[in-house]
């Protein structure tokens, strides 16, 4: 696949936002009480860091071509 076209600065802003979004949800996930056993909150936001770690890493790549 092609790297995408377009501006690779706000290509790189909504890479930013998407990986901070997932970094603050999984730490919402975390800090906040819920109904949701400790366990599990732990492993979805496991999941949330690693789907952070992925999107930055596959984006990076993307955008420098």
């Amino acid at each position: 696949m092609p790297p995408p076209t377009g501006d690779p600065g706000r290509q790189l802003i909504l890479l930013k936002f998407a990986v901070g979004f997932l970094v603050l949800f999984a730490l919402l996930i975390l800090m906040l009480p819920g109904i949701i056993p400790k366990p599990l909150r732990i492993l979805i936001a496991f999941t949330d860091l690693a789907a952070a770690a992925a999107l930055w890493l596959l984006g990076r790549q993307k955008i420098k071509g």
